[in-house]
C-alpha cells in the first residue's frame, strides 16, 4: 500500500508539471505612453510590469510570469492599469500558485476593435480640434470637452474605463481621469492617474482618482470630476480643479501615488488667465466682469480673501461690478480651501 501511494503521487506530481510555457511578444519596447508609475519601480519590478503589460495588451492568459507573490504583483498590475488608460478591457486579474498569470477580458477580441474604432475617431476629432492650440489651451479644451460630454452616474456601465466617458457619457471619477489621461497622451501632453482620498479637509475621505499634467517643466493637477459643478439650480464647469498647484491638492486629497511638487505654480488656471488678484480693486475686477457673459472665477491671494469675500458680498460690492439693471439674480459660490469667489448673474 505504501508503494502504490508512493507511485500515486509520483503520478500527479508528474501531471501537475506544466507544457512549454507560452510566450509572448515584447510590446512594451513599442510603448509611448508616458509610465510615470512605471518610472517609480525598481529594475525587477519593472521587467514584471512589463510582462504584465504585454499580456494585457495581446489580451492573452495564462502566461508564466516568474513571481507567485499576490502581494508583490498586485501593486504592479494596479501601476499598468494606471499608466495604460487604453487598456479598457480588462475586467478582472488572477494568479496561481505556480506563476501562472491571466486576465479576465470584459469583451470578445471583436468587440476591443469596435470600441478601439469608436476611440480612434473620438481622437483624432480632438486632435484636429486642437491643432492650433499650444499645450496649456489643449488642457483646457480636454477639461472642459470632458466636462461638457460627461455625466457623473455611479451605475454607469464600464464606469472605470475611458469608454464610458467617451462613447457612453455616463462616468465616475475614474472614467474622468482616465479619459484625460488618454487624451492629452493623444496630443502629446505628459499626464498621469492619481487615486487617494478627496475632499479630505471636509471630512469626507472618499475614494478619487485626479490626473497630473506636466507642463512648462512644471507639474499640475487637474480634477475633471470636482470640475463638473452641478448644484440645484444650474451647471457650469468649476475652473478650480484645472491647473491647480502640488499645494492645493495637499490641502484637499490624501494621495497613495507618488506624486511631483509644484515648483514654480504661474501656470495655475487662475493665474495664466489673469483671474488671480493678491490685492483688491473694483475697477479690474469689473474689466475682468465686463469680458464675460454670465459668469466669471476670482481667485484671490490668502492674504487677501476674507477681505475680498466681505467687501463683495457683506458689503455690496458686487452690485457695483455687475450690472443689475434688469432686475437679474447674483448667486455665488466661494470655496475657502482654493480662494475662489464664483459669480453667476
Amino acid at each position: 500500500m505504501k508503494k502504490a501511494i508512493t507511485c500515486l503521487s509520483l503520478f500527479l506530481l508528474c501531471g501537475c508539471l506544466p507544457a512549454t510555457p507560452k510566450t509572448i511578444e515584447n510590446n512594451f519596447k513599442n510603448d509611448t505612453c508616458y509610465n510615470y508609475h512605471y518610472q517609480h519601480l525598481t529594475k525587477k519590478q519593472q521587467q514584471l510590469y512589463q510582462k504584465i503589460y504585454n499580456i494585457a495588451y495581446d489580451q492573452e492568459k495564462d502566461i508564466q510570469i516568474g513571481q507567485t507573490d499576490m502581494d508583490k504583483v498586485t501593486p504592479i498590475v494596479e501601476k499598468v492599469l494606471k499608466d495604460h488608460p487604453e487598456l479598457f478591457y480588462i475586467e478582472e486579474w488572477s494568479l496561481t500558485e505556480n506563476g501562472n498569470f491571466s486576465f479576465k477580458y470584459s469583451f470578445s477580441n471583436k468587440k476591443i476593435k469596435y470600441y478601439q474604432k469608436q476611440l480612434n475617431t473620438i481622437t483624432q476629432q480632438i486632435k484636429d480640434n486642437t491643432k492650433e492650440l499650444d499645450d496649456y489651451e489643449k488642457i483646457k479644451y480636454i477639461y472642459e470637452y470632458l466636462i461638457q460630454q460627461c455625466e457623473y452616474l455611479e451605475e454607469a456601465d464600464y464606469n472605470q474605463e475611458i469608454i464610458s466617458s467617451l462613447i457612453y457619457h455616463k462616468t465616475v471619477c475614474s472614467g474622468y481621469a482616465k479619459a484625460l489621461q488618454y487624451l492629452l497622451h493623444e496630443v502629446g501632453i505628459e499626464a498621469t492617474y492619481l487615486t487617494g482620498m478627496s475632499d479630505v479637509s471636509s471630512g469626507n475621505n472618499d475614494y478619487h482618482a485626479w490626473n497630473m499634467v506636466k507642463y512648462d517643466n512644471d507639474y499640475y493637477y487637474v480634477d475633471a470630476t470636482w470640475g463638473d459643478l452641478v448644484n440645484n439650480e444650474f451647471e457650469t464647469i468649476n475652473y478650480d480643479y484645472l491647473m491647480f498647484s502640488s499645494e492645493e491638492m495637499n490641502k484637499n486629497y490624501q494621495i497613495q501615488d507618488s506624486y511631483e511638487d509644484t515648483t514654480n505654480g504661474n501656470n495655475t488656471y487662475y493665474k495664466k488667465e489673469g483671474y488671480y488678484f493678491d490685492y483688491y480693486r473694483i475697477d479690474d475686477l469689473k474689466q475682468k466682469i465686463n469680458l464675460s457673459q454670465n459668469e466669471c472665477h476670482f481667485q484671490f491671494s490668502s492674504e487677501i480673501y476674507e477681505y475680498a469675500k466681505n467687501r463683495l458680498v457683506s458689503q455690496g460690492d458686487v452690485y457695483k461690478i455687475i450690472d443689475v439693471s434688469n432686475d437679474r439674480e447674483i448667486k455665488y459660490i466661494d470655496d475657502e480651501r482654493f480662494h475662489t469667489i464664483y459669480l453667476r448673474w
